[in-house]
């Protein structure tokens, strides 16, 4: 700021500034009180002084490694993938009746592991069952996308 013009006229400019922008520095201030009575900006401290490295150097290389940014765009492009897939109607039904079911599908496997039913006798009837078919229809399925897709990306 002092470049062109004389220290007096940067404290004008930069009192200007304050005076424009009051509420937003109020408001930032009431933020940080926020935090200040939650312990949040103790805590900030405590990390700061106790857990990062004071080598500001570090940092620039480290978050300007070739490596930092190859892994951060391959997280990003994951978490794209991620929310595309949840943003499809059909997958987040799917998923939701999972989540939401989830519990009850555990109970059932362990159930299985823990007291595995003889089939053999109730075979056929057991085939037959609606549950088991679009069970097992759902298995093959993925085994067969997981086939396509692991074909796709390995050489």
């Amino acid at each position: 700021m002092s470049g062109n013009g004389t220290k007096k006229d940067d404290k004008e400019t930069i009192l200007s500034k304050i005076e424009n922008n009051a509420e937003v520095i109020e408001s930032l201030l009431e933020i940080l009180d926020k935090l200040q009575d939650a312990g949040i900006v103790d805590l900030m401290k405590s990390v700061s002084n106790n857990y990062l490295p004071t080598d500001v150097d570090f940092f620039g290389k480290f978050f300007s490694s070739k490596e930092f940014t190859i892994a951060l765009m391959k997280t990003m492009n994951v978490l794209v993938s991620v929310m595309g897939a949840l943003g499809s109607e059909k997958n987040s039904d799917l998923i939701k009746g999972f989540m939401f079911n989830f519990e009850t599908i555990t109970d059932n496997v362990q159930e299985a592991v823990h007291n595995p039913k003889k089939y053999s006798p109730k075979i056929r009837k057991f085939i037959m069952d609606d549950d088991y078919k679009a069970s097992t229809a759902v298995l093959i399925a993925f085994m067969l996308s997981i086939g396509q897709i692991f074909r796709k990306i390995t050489p």
